[in-house]
């Protein structure tokens, strides 16, 4: 059974009209060497990104909203931007690097055929 409360066009519409904030987004890329089994993390370009950011309150459940700790902030950014685990957020100078990430179904199909993901929310944590 499909069912379907939350387009990708409504979350544009609520950045685009309502929420938004132009941001910094890098991404970073991990690999890891087959001869040593040592990992490197390199930089991509910076781009600018418009999302939704919330700094998180002393009382913010984040359980709740399906993170698995308590970041220093939360972002819910469009799909297509492709913020990954390890991707570094600017805002208003400061950087934030995604600790922890997920795709956020906007229609959910129980038969695992039609499910379309809508937005992709992530905890930011302070980069060092």
């Amino acid at each position: 059974m499909v069912q379907s409360a939350f387009s990708v066009a409504d979350f544009d519409f609520i950045l685009k009209n309502y929420a938004g904030r132009l941001l910094s987004h890098t991404p970073y890329t991990k690999t890891e060497s087959n001869y040593t089994g040592e990992e490197t993390i390199t930089a991509g370009t910076a781009t600018n990104i418009l999302c939704y950011v919330m700094k998180t309150g002393q009382n913010f459940d984040f359980k709740q909203y399906g993170f698995l700790e308590k970041g220093d902030m939360v972002g819910l950014f469009k799909i297509a931007d492709s913020v990954t685990l390890n991707s570094l957020i600017t805002v208003n100078g400061e950087k934030y690097r995604v600790k922890e990430s997920f795709d956020v179904p906007g229609t959910f199909d129980s038969t695992g055929t039609g499910t379309v993901y809508t937005y992709t929310a992530a905890s930011l944590f302070k980069a060092e």
